[in-house]
Order: structure tokens, then sequence, then C-alpha cells
């Protein structure tokens, strides 16, 4: 194992985090750069070059796209921006700058396409987290509004035309503003103004980093290289099309998606202890390799050390655990699909969009706008299954099964009890004519569903126990109330016991005797106040209902009883409320 988190460097990472986990923050991004792509030829240039879709591009959007080689191992990966019908700009880590456009250039013949590596953008710098969109605004003074994932749009800030780029790198709401090296302290500047409502602080390269792993993006010549084929990254759920036309390591791609799963996939795994995993550690059972660790670090949100890791395919299922070695010493880890952070806020949003979509899809032939909409969604949330179920369905119906295939593999990684997962893949596959396939992803589905109905019935017996258990013990203990108040009838902790078992049980009428007996004879008893009041809710009583929370207020408040206060309030004012 690796060196241990230092404490020290931990708090100011704490710091830092928080901030970016409620405020906004900013950091520079000297290891980016944009290169400006522009010609004639240049989007038909790079939709037979690239991984994605970019001659369906609209000015002002923009997305995720890879370079790979004939056997589909990754040359680069970057996001490509369209500023107009000629010309887009490439936001690409700059050490793989050089050597992606080499590589572009082996194709470039008579195409009119030009690349400027010097672009009039020499300075970018993110701004981060749930604020930032306010913190955009009164940066432009202006209203930003709602912006898609690399989205691109030109921005005056402090008097300077800037580009701003809709990306997150930690998880959270983000831009990336673009402006002249010349005008660093310019924008810095107009950051420093901000007020302190909007909270924008910079942070370090630490925490820049624990935020990156957080959300489960891997970095270019330490998560990933060319050796590693592009289905092993994740990268094909941002980056690859599979409705396209040919591009250099297609072929292969779409024939792993097609037909099974790469090797080796990059997730996201938890270890207990305090000490990060080497670098390129490898991970394994016994004697058997199962991973590889890349990327690590100590999570402030779930309070362990993470680390993306390369996983063989018989160890990817999410939430498992496995006593493993590191490097050859023991070490205990379970297994998360990635981001590791999810903002909830993105969870609620693609619960929106899912719904939007289906609505359109009852309304609708067209199955366009609900498609996209599901994408979006997916995008926010990389492990929304619903989106992933729908979305395969929509694409089935208009004959794109390979990629309605590729999802429901998705699905059944992120929940690999999901039935409708393996019963669409049957039937996907049989719509292709691969009856075999088809057969065995019916046999899963079937056995998944028995295995639901055993897992169900065992439940239903453990609750049916249960409750018979339950049942013999609240009749114990009404034989053992009565025969105290055999000695003692007003006794309050048999009163309060026997009137609270009738009440969970129904018996209303039965309940008011014994806890009016607790009321009358300790009158600072909050609860049983509470329970008195409820019981003549339930009696529709809801005056005398009034009467006695008011009553249990007043006692509950010299005894500092917050928790039955609270209650008896609320509903106290229901009943004044209601009129009654």
């Amino acid at each position: 194992m690796g060196k241990t988190s230092d404490m020290k460097t931990l708090t100011n990472i704490d710091s830092e985090y928080k901030q970016a986990r409620e405020g906004c923050v900013y950091f520079s991004l000297e290891d980016f750069c944009l290169v400006e792509a522009k010609g004639k030829d240049v989007f038909s240039f790079l939709q037979s070059q690239t991984t994605n879709d970019v001659l369906n591009l609209a000015i002002g959007s923009g997305l995720g796209n890879a370079l790979v080689d004939r056997k589909a191992r990754l040359l680069g990966n970057f996001s490509l921006h369209k500023t107009s019908d000629t010309s887009a700009l490439i936001l690409i880590e700059t050490q793989q700058r050089d050597a992606l456009i080499d590589q572009l250039e082996e194709y470039h013949f008579r195409e009119d396409v030009e690349w400027n590596k010097e672009t009039s953008f020499g300075f970018l710098l993110a701004l981060q987290g749930p604020k930032s969109p306010v913190v955009l605004d009164k940066l432009t003074q202006s209203n930003v509004g709602l912006h898609n994932t690399n989205d691109i749009f030109t921005a005056n800030i402090d008097g300077l035309e800037m580009q701003v780029i809709c990306k997150s790198l930690t998880g959270e709401e983000g831009y990336l503003l673009a402006c002249s090296a010349d005008h660093k302290e310019n924008l810095l500047q107009a950051l420093s103004q901000i007020d302190d409502s909007a909270g924008v602080v910079p942070i370090g390269p630490e925490t820049r980093e624990t935020l990156r792993i957080e959300a489960g993006l891997p970095r270019y010549g330490r998560d990933m290289d060319k050796t590693h084929i592009l289905p092993e990254t994740g990268l094909e759920h941002t980056s690859v099309s599979y409705h396209k036309g040919c591009y250099i390591g297609q072929e292969v791609i779409a024939r792993i998606k097609t037909y099974g799963s790469p090797a080796f996939a990059l997730m996201g795994i938890i270890l207990e202890g305090d000490s990060l995993p080497d670098l390129d550690a490898t991970i394994k059972m016994k004697t058997k390799k199962i991973g590889v660790v890349k990327s690590s670090v100590y999570s402030p949100s779930i309070k362990k050390v993470i680390a993306l890791a390369y996983l063989q395919k018989d160890f990817r299922s999410p939430g498992q655990t496995y006593e493993v070695s590191l490097n050859d010493e023991p070490a205990k880890i379970t297994t998360c699909l990635l981001p590791f952070y999810q903002t909830a806020g993105k969870t609620e949003r693609a619960k929106q969009l899912h719904q939007q979509a289906l609505t359109l899809f009852k309304k609708e032939e067209n199955l366009d706008a609900p498609i996209t909409l599901l994408r979006e969604a997916i995008a926010l949330d990389p492990k929304f299954a619903p989106g992933y179920e729908a979305l395969g369905v929509m694409l089935s119906k208009q004959n794109k099964l390979d990629e309605a295939i590729a999802l429901m593999k998705r699905l059944a990684e992120i929940d690999p009890q999901e039935i409708m997962a393996h019963t669409n893949l049957s039937i996907y596959y049989m719509q292709q004519g691969r009856i075999e396939d088809a057969e065995m992803e019916k046999a899963e589905a079937t056995a998944i569903q028995f295995e639901k109905l055993v897992e169900e019935n065992q439940a239903k017996k453990a609750r049916e126990k249960q409750s018979s258990l339950e049942e013999e013990e609240r009749k114990r203990q009404v034989e053992m109330f009565y025969k105290v108040l055999e000695i003692d009838p007003v006794d309050q902790v048999a009163n309060f016991g026997l009137g609270s078992i009738y009440l969970d049980t129904g018996q209303y009428e039965e309940a008011l005797v014994p806890l009016k007996t607790v009321v009358e004879h300790y009158q600072d008893h909050s609860a049983a106040y509470l329970a008195l009041g409820k019981t003549l809710e339930k009696l529709s009583r809801k005056e005398e209902a009034a009467d006695v929370y008011q009553k249990g207020i007043a006692a509950a408040s010299k005894k500092g009883d917050l928790m039955p206060l609270k209650d008896m309030q609320n509903r106290l004012n229901q009943i004044l409320h209601s009129g009654s």
C-alpha cells in the first residue's frame, strides 16, 4: 500500500472541498488548452476520424469525443465545441494536443481543414460548484440561463469578451472561462470583487484531484492511455455514437458492445483503511489478477479511500466486497459504479427529464424529442436506471438495436437484478436473429424472476413470523400491565404501556381509560398527552384532542420535551386549520 493521507493536508482540503460542494470555487486549467479547428470540411473530416457524431452538432453545442486506432486503442480524448458552420474549439489536455493533431494530420489530404494551436484563449479558468451559475451571472451582469453540458457561448466579463464552456470537472455545476493570457489578471480581479453572498474561493491541486476522482473522471496518461481500448475506459458512455458513419476503430468498438464486454473495465473501488494504494498496484484474489489500481484519494463524502481501477468482468458487480491483495499486501475492497459522488439535484433533474420524455412518447409519433431528453437524463445521472430502459425501448423502435443492446448491458451493470434489462436484451437479440443469445438472456431473466419470487416468499414468511412474535409479546405485556394495575390502579408505566399498545393496534376506546389516568395523575407526562390526543383524533373527537394537545404543549414546554412538543404543535395546528 502507499502513503497514508497527511492530516494537515486533509484539513486544508476539507475547507476547500466543502466550498466546492456548497458554494463556488475556481482554479486555473494550466494543464488544458483550446485548439481551433476550422475550414469548410472540418466537421466532415472529424466525422470520419473520431468516435462521436459531430455532423449533427448545432452551433453553440458540443460533445465528448475521442480518437482511436484500428484496434480501438485510445489515442486521445477531448471535447469539441461548435462555434460556427466552419469552426470549432477543441478542449484537450495540453500533453495530448500535439499527438492528437499529428495523428489527425496523417489522414488529412485534400480536405479544407486547419489547426490553430495558438488561439487567443491562452488562459482557462474553471468555475465550479452549485453556486457557479450565480457567480457567472454576477460576473457577466446578466442572466446566463440554463445550458447543456459542453455548450459554448460568448460572454462579456468586466468589458472583456471571452468563451464560456459548460462543463463539470467536479460533479457539480460548472463552467470553463477562456480568455487571452493578457487578460488573466482582469478575470481574477473580477472574481475577487464578487460579493461574499455568492461564496467563490480558489482551491488547490489536491482538492481539485479529490473532486475529479469523486466525479469518476479518468485522466489521460494516468488512468488511461494508448494501451487501453476505448470500451475499457468508460468513455463510450459520453464519447461514442453507435449510429454514425464509419470511422477508424468503429468495427472493434461496435463488436465489443454488441457481442460482449471488455475483459477489464474502469470502475470505482472503496478501500478499508487509511493508506492510499500505489498507482498501478495489481489487485489479486489469491493468485489470480483481477484488476489494476489507478488514481486514488481519501473521499470526504464517503469518508474512506477511493480509487479508479480496472476490474476483470467477473468482479464488476457493484456493491460487492472482496478480500484481495494489492501488490501482495492484504486489502479489502468494495466495488462501486462511477461516479462516486452524485449531486441529489442531478438525480432529481434526471427524473424530471425522464417523466417529460415519457409524456412526449405517449403524445407524439416522433421519438427524437423524448430520446434527446433521455440522453440528457443519463448524462446528468449515469446511474439512473429508468432512463436506460426507456431509451433502449425507444431506440429499438427506431431499429437502432446495437445502441439499445449497449444500453441494456449498461442497465444490467447498474442493477444486476434488473429483470427488464435481460428481457429487453432477449427481445433485441431475437430481432437481430441472434437466437442463442436471445434464449440465454431470456433464461437469465427467468432465473432472476424466480430468485425474486423466492426472496419475496421468504420475506413474507419472515414478516408473518415477526408479526406473530410481536403479537405474542403484546399479549404478554398486556397481561403483565393488568397484573400491575391490580396492585396499583394508577401506575404510570403500566397505564401508559397499556394505552400505547391499544393505540398502536387500533383499539382506540380501550386506550382512552389508561391514557387519561396517566395525564390526570402525572401531569408532566408529555408522551401521554400526545398519545391521548392521537386516540381522540382517531375517534373523531377533535375538540377534545385539541384541548389535550394544548395542555400537553404546556407540560412539554416546561420539561423541554422537544419531540412531543413539536408533534403536538403540528397536530393542533392541523385541527385548528381544519376549522374543527
